[in-house]
């Protein structure tokens, strides 16, 4: 026999659902974000120390004559380090993750707002909050549609958002 769900359960199961995966996708966001960021330390600390130090450590090379062919090497992986990171958009995939992770941040407090809302008024009016979950549906649908195919995005990082999620969830939402 079919039971008929309550369409206040269905949204509040609905809202919890998607709670859950905005939270995942905010960790996802964040780690990507940490890796770019991590990456373009790497690269500018590379490039820096290269650049700078190719015109002195060509003169030490060019003291002993068995290190002179270092000197081009440094220059020239200042030069390569220097086009990976134009190519590969370092500073674009920064700025794309971070406006992910604080739009998936804001989102996450809406819905939060919502589930509590819910606790506090039990009566709510189901046409009133199903507009409201319809909405932050479509922001999800909306943030999740501009994130591309990233590089950095490994199946370790997945497992590790997924397991900081789920534990996140363990502890907060076993009532």
């Amino acid at each position: 026999m079919n039971k008929i769900m309550d369409p206040r359960d269905a949204i509040w199961n609905e809202a919890h659902e998607l709670q859950y995966q905005v939270h995942y996708a905010e960790k996802i966001e964040r780690a990507l974000l940490a890796r770019w960021g991590w990456l373009d330390n790497m690269t500018k600390i590379a490039v820096a120390i290269s650049s700078g130090s190719s015109a002195v450590t060509g003169l030490v090379f060019w003291q002993n004559s068995a290190y002179t062919f270092l000197w081009p090497v440094f220059t020239s992986a200042s030069a390569l380090l220097a086009i990976v990171s134009k190519q590969i958009a370092v500073t674009e995939n920064l700025r794309l993750h971070a406006i992910a992770a604080a739009d998936l941040s804001s989102l996450g407090l809406d819905i939060g707002t919502l589930i509590v809302r819910m606790k506090i008024n039990g009566d709510f009016s189901v046409l009133d909050f199903e507009k409201k979950l319809i909405a932050l549906r479509e922001r999800y649908r909306i943030t999740i549609s501009k994130s591309k195919h990233d590089l950095l995005l490994t199946g370790r990082v997945q497992a590790k958002a997924q397991n900081r999620v789920d534990l996140h969830y363990e502890e907060h939402h076993d009532e």
